[in-house]
């Protein structure tokens, strides 16, 4: 199984004048369409069925844990598809923001792969 963690202490994006900064990357533009595109369904965490942390591998528990820990994102959302999710944070305010933290499943694709794969929905 494919898992691959964003958190990175040397990729600061600031939040806010006032907010910490924030250790995982900005998905913005073309990349955050992509990734929506891709991924079409969004959970927030706290709604995740009961049997999705039984099923879940445990380095992705833990990177989940260690965002909700460190309060930088009102909320975590899964986004996903048949056996390829992602969870990213998400900032609420003036403009919704989204942050990578983890993602794992079966399909290890490329940003280019991905721009392939959803190229006719997004019309490209």
């Amino acid at each position: 199984m494919f898992i691959e963690t964003y958190y990175d202490e040397r990729h600061m994006v600031p939040a806010g004048s006032r907010e910490p900064a924030i250790p995982y990357p900005e998905l913005a533009g073309e990349e955050l369409r992509l990734w929506q595109t891709y991924l079409p369904v969004a959970t927030e965490l706290g709604n995740m069925p009961f049997w999705f942390y039984d099923r879940t591998p445990q380095p992705v528990i833990k990177q989940l844990q260690k965002a909700q820990r460190q309060h930088l994102f009102d909320r975590i959302e899964i986004w996903s598809r048949s056996g390829d999710p992602m969870a990213v944070g998400v900032i609420d305010g003036g403009r919704t923001r989204y942050f990578s933290i983890v993602r794992w499943g079966d399909a290890e694709l490329t940003l280019e792969q991905l721009k392939k794969n959803c190229a006719s929905k997004i019309g490209s």
